[in-house]
Parts: structure tokens; C-alpha cells; sequence
């Protein structure tokens, strides 16, 4: 019967800088993969909107576009449920390495505590959890593709 050691500080200490590493990643590339969904559907609105489209792309471009939305918001999905693991498992290093509340990274994702501020003023919002929903790259990131992917479905339907 083999007993495996505890894990070192310094074990410990590289552990959660791969994963705020890795979360870093995530985020960067979440945002990538929404740029390059608008410049594709950019692409695709130009050939929809040409007057001389066939009869042929005025319906694949918008099944396209919203097979495009499909996708990139389930990647959104995975990602999300990625970064979700990576917070609760950094709060667990950040308990282990005996950080007190307010130094961890992950304690800061998880407890803003600054309230979103209402652009272009100096208003602060109030902290609860609906604004906190709807201030948040998440909704904003699945709004985006909700919304371009019923733009297609709109053009679908109503384009002749």
C-alpha cells in the first residue's frame, strides 16, 4: 500500500499558477473566437446583401450564419463551464496556500468589490446579483450570439 506525500507549497504555489494561467487563456480566447464570429458574419451579410445573389446563397448563407451562432454559443457554453471549475479550483489553492480573502485572484473574480459603473457617467450600479448578471461579459457574449443568430433567422424567413 503506497501512500502518496502531501503536496509541497511550491507544488501547490505552480498548480495555481497553471490555472490562472489557463483561465487567463480561456478568456483571451473566448473573446477571439467573438471577433472572428463578427468578421464572419460580416463576410456573410456582404454576400447576403449583394444584388445579384442567386437563389442558392439567399438561403445557405443564413442557415450557415446560424449554424455559425450555434456553434460559437456552445463553445461559449463549454468555456464558461470551464472557467467555472477553474474558479472553484483556484479558490481551493487560494484556501490551501493560506491566502486571506481579498489577495487570491479567484476571490477577486468571485467578489468584485467595486459595483459596475454606468458608461459614460460616474453612476454606480447597485451590486446585486441581477446586475451583476446582465453587466457581465457572459450575457453580453451570449447576447451577441442570440441575437445575430435570430438576424439570420429573420433574413431565413423573410428574404425572398
Amino acid at each position: 500500500m503506497s501512500t502518496q506525500p502531501s503536496a509541497t507549497d511550491d507544488d501547490l504555489r505552480a498548480a495555481y499558477a497553471a490555472i490562472v494561467d489557463y483561465h487567463n487563456n480561456l478568456v483571451h480566447m473566448r473573446f477571439t473566437v467573438a471577433g472572428l464570429f463578427l468578421a464572419a458574419n460580416g463576410f456573410l451579410a456582404s454576400g447576403f446583401f449583394q444584388s445579384t445573389v442567386s437563389a442558392v446563397p439567399r438561403v445557405a448563407l443564413p442557415v450557415l450564419g446560424m449554424v455559425l451562432a450555434v456553434i460559437c454559443w456552445l463553445l461559449e457554453m463549454r468555456t464558461y463551464q470551464l472557467l467555472e471549475n477553474l474558479g472553484a479550483r483556484g479558490l481551493d489553492l487560494e484556501a490551501s496556500l493560506r491566502l486571506h480573502q481579498g489577495q487570491g485572484f479567484f476571490f477577486l473574480m468571485e467578489h468584485q468589490p467595486i459595483a459596475p459603473r454606468l458608461m459614460p457617467t460616474s453612476l454606480r450600479l447597485p451590486a446585486n446579483r441581477v446586475v451583476r448578471y446582465l453587466v457581465s461579459h457572459s450575457f453580453g457574449i451570449g447576447l451577441l450570439y442570440t441575437c445575430v443568430g435570430l438576424f439570420w433567422l429573420i433574413m431565413l424567413v423573410v428574404s425572398p
